[in-house]
């Protein structure tokens, strides 16, 4: 057999990738290089991750389940990634999951809670660009001391190569994958002094985007943020009183 096994994991979750040719491997190489791997249970979840045709086809499946096939890198690593972190959040039971960005710098750690589309990717991107460093743009893990334990991937935006080249001029575009329906860039990139952190969080933004506006922060109450928190809770189901009070 000619199959490569890329393998990582998450806190109690372990994950095996199994490749039929290079193009595959580097494919999970670029989405889990950097995953944060703290140490691995005994039960690994498995897929399989193959180019199926001379068409450069791409499969990926889990168990018997086709998840993906098509042509589209983006479509695939993209469904790939969610699958994963599907799974490190399902039975997390220690910490709250947040879907948020995350940046620090030496005195500040800013963890930015959003609903897809809410542009918590883009600002997260912004703020890299400006001298923040990355933690992740998708999902947070926080536990009950505030400390912020960041699931670090490519950064996902949802433009194409266009707007990628519009939003970072200076940016190589040979590493991006990009499709019709959104582009994955390696945090490196913008981020190339990275190494794995988990800071104690000091400011709480939610992003709100709206086309054509000014930059505006307006400062909200408690209620108002506990219920935009909630909003992002992905493992409330898992916590007592699912989390509220302690968020």
């Amino acid at each position: 057999s000619n199959n490569k096994v890329f393998k990582t994991g998450y806190d109690k979750q372990a994950f095996q990738f199994i490749c039929n040719n290079s193009e595959t491997y580097e494919l999970a190489r670029f989405l889990f290089s950097d995953f944060p791997v703290y140490h691995y249970a005994q039960d690994t979840t498995s897929y399989d991750f193959h180019i199926v045709d001379s068409k450069s086809t791409l499969s990926l499946r889990y168990e018997e389940k086709l998840l993906y096939s098509g042509t589209s890198r983006y479509l695939l690593c993209y469904t790939l990634m969610n699958e994963v972190l599907y799974h490190c959040i399902i039975n997390d039971a220690d910490n709250h999951a947040l879907h948020a960005g995350a940046v620090c710098n030496k005195t500040t750690c800013i963890i930015l809670p959003g609903k897809s589309r809410k542009g918590k990717s883009s600002l997260t991107a912004w703020l890299i660009s400006r001298g923040y460093y990355y933690l992740t743009d998708e999902l947070v893990f926080l536990n009950r001391e505030g400390v912020v334990f960041p699931v670090t991937r490519p950064v996902s935006l949802k433009v194409d190569s266009k707007g990628i080249r519009q939003l970072f001029p200076k940016l190589s575009c040979n590493e991006v994958i990009s499709g019709d329906e959104g582009s994955m860039i390696p945090h490196r990139l913008l981020n190339p002094d990275f190494e794995t952190r988990q800071p104690e969080l000091t400011h709480i933004v939610f992003p709100s985007f709206q086309d054509n506006s000014e930059i505006e922060f307006k400062q909200i109450s408690p209620a108002q943020s506990t219920l935009y928190l909630i909003q992002c809770h992905v493992n409330a189901r898992n916590l007592p009183e699912h989390g509220i009070s302690e968020l």
